[in-house]
């Protein structure tokens, strides 16, 4: 569901508020925008998870040969009227490009998953498209899945959207 939103002259969305309701009273709410400039903080939350995890450089990594992200538990005492927090930082290797990663990863899955896969059929129900046993092809298969996912979330906030608003369901995710 799309909370709040502007469109450019072309209807395409360029802020958003949204809000994504899984099973088991789990919830997912984000901010995507393109009028902040330069602003690129992530913050992930989960129903239930001990920590909140919070990147300031996101999209794209900063300079250096490390990047960082905070983990932050907050709890409460005393009565539940005083809040206490405990972070840390964790530390990142950002000595290669995020691009040159992408690239070298979908080199290492083509090469297993055409040495694996050979002419087996595709098992797209569940979430397999490449047989192989390997890390590599469990891997590929994995991140076709999750960009799957990912388009489906992303068409049915569009036709939100176009509703002005309202709810949509969405088939199709397994329970995990």
């Amino acid at each position: 569901q799309v909370v709040r939103y502007q469109l450019n002259d072309e209807g395409v969305p360029f802020d958003a508020d949204c809000i994504v309701h899984f099973s088991g009273n789990r919830v997912l709410s984000f901010h995507c925008s393109f009028i902040h400039p330069l602003n690129q903080t992530v913050t992930v939350s989960g129903t239930g998870s001990e920590y909140t995890a919070s990147m300031t450089d996101a999209i794209l990594p900063r300079q250096g040969d490390m990047l960082s992200y905070t983990l932050v538990r907050q709890g409460l005492i005393s009565y539940d009227e005083i809040t206490t927090e405990d972070s840390k930082e964790v530390q990142i290797d950002n000595s290669h490009v995020q691009e040159v990663c992408m690239w070298k990863n979908f080199a290492k899955w083509a090469r297993k998953i055409e040495e694996e896969s050979g002419s087996a059929a595709a098992d797209t129900k569940n979430g397999t498209w490449w047989s192989g046993g390997s890390d590599e092809v469990k891997e590929a298969n994995g991140i076709a899945l999750y960009s799957i996912y990912t388009q489906i979330v992303l068409d049915a906030l569009m036709k939100s959207i176009k509703l002005d608003g309202e709810k949509v369901k969405v088939n199709g995710f397994e329970e995990s």
